[in-house]
């Protein structure tokens, strides 16, 4: 059962990853909640903030609150490059991202500070670049990187919070579960990346040559 939900969660990741890293507002919500859910709606920037909350929550947010606050500067970096028009594929190094993180939550041990500070930097930066509010303009372009910043920040927050709570032993270990799930997804989806034939553009074809009967002429 294990198993299956983790190569279910895989394969929703590989065919829901989008091939456009920018993104724009969301139909029936303002711009600040069209980037407040965008995080939720990337699957690898919701796989890495997943992995993340995880992290924090397990090894609680008074030795992991700076994996909190180098998200939010990280994130914010990221949104303003962003604003500038130069969008990133940032699918592979967020994966990447969210196994390590999700290696750490398995392994359920404390990290050097360092790595709380790393892991942050590395989600946030990502979720960033990969966050140029496409085809929007002026105040409305600002709101949208606005509520993707609120957002990853009150995701990873809220969510690290609702896993310090759990207390008893079977929680603790359900933790370890899911970011073996994380790690494994992100693996594998990156494997899978690694493997695909690149995608070629279609050409168009001119007229096929009329075949040739091969007869003889008359003279």
């Amino acid at each position: 059962m294990v198993k299956l939900t983790r190569d279910g969660i895989a394969l929703w990741l590989l065919t829901l990853a989008p091939q456009a890293h920018a993104h724009g507002s969301i139909g029936g919500l303002g711009h600040f909640m069209g980037g407040f859910l965008h995080p939720l709606l990337e699957p690898a920037q919701l796989v890495t903030l997943i992995a993340l909350l995880l992290l924090v929550g397990q090894q609680g947010t008074d030795r992991a609150h700076t994996a909190i606050w180098s998200l939010m500067a990280a994130t914010a970096t990221g949104l303003v490059t962003a604003l500038s028009g130069w969008p990133v594929a940032t699918d592979s190094p967020l994966l990447v991202a969210a196994a390590l993180t999700g290696m750490a939550v398995m392994a359920a041990r404390p990290l050097p500070g360092w790595a709380y500070l790393v892991l942050g930097a590395a989600a946030g930066l990502g979720i960033g670049l990969g966050s140029e509010p496409e085809g929007l303009q002026g105040t409305a372009r600002v709101a949208s990187v606005c509520g993707t910043w609120v957002g990853a920040s009150m995701y990873v927050i809220s969510g690290s919070n609702v896993v310090q709570e759990i207390r008893p032993p079977w929680g603790r270990v359900l933790i370890r579960v899911v970011g073996s799930w994380m790690t494994a997804c992100a693996i594998l989806v990156l494997t899978l990346h690694g493997v695909a034939p690149p995608r070629t553009e279609a050409t168009p074809q001119g007229p096929l040559p009329r075949p040739s009967s091969g007869a003889p002429k008359a003279p």
